[in-house]
């Protein structure tokens, strides 16, 4: 394994004039033993595992316990421990929550069962701009996952659940934090965190991130920079403004791993590549937002969100096609985005009393896509076992289709209590219009006004536990709106009953969630005149298990367990790249005041690609380790995944292709992370 010990210029660069922003006074006062409620450490603070205030659920301060659906939080000290850089390194300690393979190119989760791809939300606003990429965590200051059809408060999606990436502030603190890290497969990682107050009113922060790296793939690798300064603002007593700019530039080789034979994937070393030498994706997404918070009284608050997203993207893919003997055919796809916009704007009024909290809210949503797309299909096919890796025809890029859908939503929910028994009540109606433009082709448009809604009943048995009982339904668009098909010319919708229970223990450093759901979802297939021929209905049931917080002040522990039984109703076979156990275990030791120790096993279940359980992806389980060591200011940390060299499937990509798409995970790999605080 080869590590690149030097840190690049930039990142230098970067560090060097964000520390400069820090003041002497400052300085000296990070000389101060900053002692923990639980922990004494000097410079660097573990906050737990435990996230009690989620928003997600709600969108309010409603409590933890008092939420009818399962909500999980991954925390930044779990992500920290973890040695999470990336959002797909920081999910897997979430029961029911898998990824796959995002055609190797992108961040791509499994919740409960079904693609949530398209259910990815960045302070409760619907976050389309990195779609097809790997989202950084360089700003992120915690994640939040919402189980089941979440349709009522976020609108079109949200089958199996949504993940919400909830990021860092200015606050008015005054640090900088530099990290660096090196790794398996010339990995380097160049991290700045700066945050300063201008004054009693106007403060900043800042992140900056530098990632490049080989893989274990041979030909892969891949190339970032993210950078996000955000401002608060207070004008007045009650008034908040936030203005938030991130930009990231991502440069990779997508890996659409490996075909496959006899209903099982290829046997070959994970460096094995099938593509195109000259095959890339590059991308640049640039974000802007703004949020103004307005504390009226104390039972008013009404907040104003506003987002714009702009992506430029092009991606030349080699991909494997139909095997025959020992032979795999191959086409070039080439595709992009030139570019892709989202504009989000969103208002939400809350009103809160002692016994009641009720919200009307309102947004809107329109996605521009001008795609060009080109292929070549005409490429000699390579034998199975032994692909010898060369440059493929490059097509370019061609005008294909402009594609907007624009959703309008308006939404009241409506939480009231009495005694020890809380209703909630949502409900939302969308207006949705869909027009495409083929090249060369007539206008087609989709467009209908759906109604969502969740209703929910939770029961306090005590100041530290709740029952809950939860119905609720949501809509989708086919294709999640990004296309345009005659025969899929109705909306799908889902339908979630859920039962179960939240308590927290060991006062209230732990937290437990147990859930039982159902979630059937119904996808009609129409002939090109509109009327349905057909519907494919599925069921997902299972249940979930889920631990996070700590067991002592020194022991953090996150663990999850889930069973799904997921299947067409019809054919009663699994869907494409959906096991049916997942377990996860993580924990960490305060061993003293420098030592930090921990580990995790995840086990993922057996599954298929396809649809139609064509082929065997088999079941695996993955063992990591961590260390660090904290003195002062300074904090070094040591991370090893994979330790017992597991040969496993990551995943496979959606559809029919993707039995011949099939992805090696990682073997044995490790980093190495050195950080310090001024």
């Amino acid at each position: 394994m080869n590590i690149r010990l030097a840190l690049s210029p930039l990142a230098l660069a970067i560090g060097g004039a964000l520390t400069s922003m820090t003041t002497m006074s400052n300085v000296m006062a990070a000389e101060d033993v900053a002692v923990d409620e639980t922990l004494q450490v000097i410079g660097h603070q573990y906050e737990g595992y435990a996230e009690h205030m989620p928003q997600s659920g709600t969108k309010t301060d409603v409590e933890w316990l008092d939420v009818p659906q399962a909500v999980s939080v991954v925390t930044k000290t779990e992500m920290q421990d973890r040695g999470a850089v990336r959002l797909v390194d920081a999910l897997d300690g979430v029961a029911g929550v898998n990824n796959t393979l995002g055609e190797g190119s992108r961040d791509q989760f499994v919740i409960r069962g079904f693609d949530a791809l398209n259910d990815m939300y960045r302070d409760g606003m619907r976050d389309d701009g990195t779609l097809q990429s790997y989202r950084s965590l360089a700003n992120i200051e915690r994640v939040e996952v919402v189980k089941g059809p979440a349709g009522a408060l976020y609108g079109r999606g949200s089958a199996g659940g949504i993940i919400n990436l909830v990021t860092k502030r200015a606050n008015g603190d005054n640090f900088t934090h530099v990290n660096g890290s090196v790794g398996s497969n010339n990995l380097f990682v160049g991290q700045v965190d700066s945050s300063m107050a201008f004054s009693d009113k106007v403060s900043g922060r800042i992140n900056v991130e530098s990632r490049q790296s080989d893989s274990y793939v041979d030909h892969v690798d891949s190339n970032d920079f993210f950078i996000a300064p955000t401002i608060r603002v207070l004008p007045a007593d009650g008034h908040t403004i936030d203005l938030d700019v991130e930009y990231a530039h991502q440069e990779l080789v997508p890996y659409r791993g490996v075909p496959s034979k006899s209903g099982k994937p290829v046997d070959v070393s994970e460096s094995t590549f099938y593509g195109g030498t000259n095959d890339y994706q590059e991308s640049d997404s640039i974000r802007v937002g703004v949020n103004y918070e307005w504390l009226l009284n104390s039972e008013w608050a009404w907040t104003n969100r506003a987002a714009y997203n702009h992506i430029e993207l092009e991606q030349k893919g080699t991909r494997q096609g139909t095997v025959t003997g020992n032979e795999v055919s191959q086409t070039v796809n080439n595709f992009g985005y030139d570019p892709r916009t989202t504009t989000t704007l969103q208002s939400e009024l809350v009103w809160e009393t002692d016994s009641n909290q009720m919200m009307i809210g309102a947004d809107y949503n329109q996605i521009n896509i001008d795609l060009t797309l080109a292929s070549d299909k005409t490429l000699p096919s390579k034998d199975i076992y032994n692909p010898v890796a060369g440059p493929t025809p490059d097509p370019g890029f061609k005008p294909f289709r402009d594609n907007t859908t624009t959703t309008t939503g308006v939404y009241i929910q409506d939480v009231y209590t009495f005694g020890d028994l809380s209703v909630i009540g949502n409900v939302r109606y969308d207006s949705m219009e869909l027009e495409q433009q083929k090249a060369g082709s007539a206008k087609e448009n989709l467009d209908d006004d759906k109604v969502s809604y969740r209703g929910g009943l939770v029961y306090r048995l005590n100041n530290d536990m709740s029952v809950y009982a939860s119905l609720a339904r949501s809509w989708q668009l086919p294709y999640s709106g990004i296309y345009i098909n005659p025969k899929l010319a109705e909306f799908f919708h889902t339908d979630l009953k859920e039962v179960g229970a939240k308590a927290y223990l060991l006062d209230n450093a732990l937290m437990l969630n147990a859930a039982i759901f159902q979630i059937d979802q119904e996808q009609p297939e129409t002939n090109i005149d509109g009327d349905v021929v057909n519907k494919i209905e599925a069921r997902h049931q299972g249940i979930e298990l889920e631990a996070r917080g700590q067991f002592t002040e020194q022991w953090d522990i996150s663990v999850g367990y889930s069973y799904l039984d997921a299947e067409n109703k019809e054919t009663g076979k699994k869907p494409n790249d959906v096991s049916d156990h997942l377990f996860s275990l993580w924990s960490t030791y305060q061993l003293d005041d420098n030592w930090r120790l921990g580990g995790g096993v995840k086990y993922v279940g057996d599954r298929y690609a396809g649809n139609d359980e064509a082929v065997a992806l088999g079941d695996y389980t993955t063992v990591d380790l961590m260390a660090a060591y904290t003195t002062g200011r300074h904090k070094v940390q040591a991370n090893a995944y994979n330790v017992l060299n597991e040969k496993y499937i990551l995943g496979a990509t959606n559809g029919t292709s993707g039995t011949n798409q099939i992805g090696y995970g990682a073997p044995a790999e490790f980093m190495l992370s050195y950080g310090y605080q001024f």
